[in-house]
């Protein structure tokens, strides 16, 4: 699932099935990330250029790598 486009090519996506909610993500980005009332891990608003470190540091604290951030300027360019 593609939640938010940082820059042309750059794409933050979540996987709710490998999700365990243990709220890393919300904690290093919490302008970012939400998790909400059903358990499912969501993107509060659109990631921005500002938002785009925070959501790399997120995706690299998830201990499940529920939370990828792939493309031009991102950690995860596969």
């Amino acid at each position: 699932m593609i939640f938010g486009s940082i820059r042309r090519g750059t794409r933050v996506s979540v996987d709710n099935e490998r999700c365990e909610i243990f709220g890393f993500c919300e904690m290093e980005a919490p302008s970012t990330f939400k998790i909400g009332p059903d358990g499912k891990l969501r993107i509060r608003r659109m990631v921005d250029r500002d938002g785009l470190d925070q959501a790399i540091s997120a995706a690299r604290l998830c201990p499940k790598q529920a939370i990828r951030v792939k493309g031009e300027g991102a950690y995860d360019d596969e």
